[in-house]
């Protein structure tokens, strides 16, 4: 299993351990690449490439959410050939330290704590955790995978950071980053009005595995531009879909907490296919 599979393998597990079906942002969203605020933003899933009229180089800056904690209402979709799931999740994020994932169906059923060393899921209904450090996952995948990537992927921020090699693009209908890390092609798609990124395309040169990440609805949540629908498809021999649908975010609450712990007589398991 390629790089982008494993990727997306990895997440399928984290997510799919328990199963269910939860309100929307009553917001109004926000529509990317227009002056627009008050419609549903839509972004096709592949969008035409626009050509500069002259190529020269160029730089911009991209808008980032700045935070110190933040709290997350959110149902995680899950769409495969044999997998069609809703489950409703809290997230918990303190910047730059922990990422906190309750699961609950009634009772909790699965909670995920995400460290800058690790990533630890207990599953309560299985009496079962695992546990994999970004070491190995950066290892076992040939790519830089660590914790501000998936804390960027929640809130919209740049996944990959920025290097010298990447190449700047402005375009008639977005601007881009194209970005190459270990056979891996990357381009990020921003809007020319809010300057926000809402498209990431990367290609595993490998195995033409595609993963396409769209930002399909923003909404604007004290001063920041947080996207509301985060949609994951994996184009290749096995397609599957992960979507995030954030109902609400709380930048101000003080005293979001972040337990976690492994009760006595749960097994340490291997994660499948990994």
């Amino acid at each position: 299993m390629k790089v982008l599979q494993k990727l997306f393998y990895l997440g399928f597990v984290i997510v799919s351990v328990s199963s269910c079906r939860s309100h929307k942002m009553k917001k109004n969203s926000i529509v990317l690449g227009t002056t627009s605020t008050d419609s549903v933003a839509v972004v096709k899933d592949t969008v035409s490439k626009t050509e500069v009229a002259k190529e020269e180089k160029v730089y911009f800056e991209s808008k980032e959410i700045d935070f110190e904690k933040l709290k997350i209402k959110s149902k995680i979709s899950i769409k495969t050939a044999k997998l069609d799931q809703t489950i409703p999740a809290t997230i918990h994020v303190k910047k730059d330290s922990v990422i906190w994932i309750s699961i609950a169906l009634g009772l909790e059923a699965a909670r995920v704590s995400i460290n800058p060393d690790s990533i630890f899921l207990l599953d309560r209904l299985n009496r079962k955790y695992y546990k994999v450090s970004f070491n190995e996952l950066s290892t076992a995948f040939d790519f830089d995978i660590n914790f501000n990537m998936v804390q960027s992927l929640l809130v919209g921020n740049l996944p990959v950071k920025k290097d010298s090699s990447d190449i700047f693009k402005k375009l008639n209908d977005f601007n881009s980053i194209l970005q190459s890390r270990n056979n891996i092609d990357i381009e990020n798609r921003f809007d020319l009005v809010q300057n926000k990124l809402f498209f990431i395309d990367a290609k595993d040169k490998k195995t033409d595995t595609k993963l396409n990440i769209n930002y399909k609805s923003f909404v604007s949540e004290d001063n920041k531009l947080v996207p509301t629908i985060i949609s994951l498809l994996i184009l290749g021999k096995n397609e599957a879909k992960i979507e995030f649908e954030h109902s609400k975010f709380d930048f101000l609450d003080r005293n979001i907490r972040f337990p976690f712990n492994i009760p006595k007589g749960y097994s340490l398991e291997k994660i499948p296919n990994f």
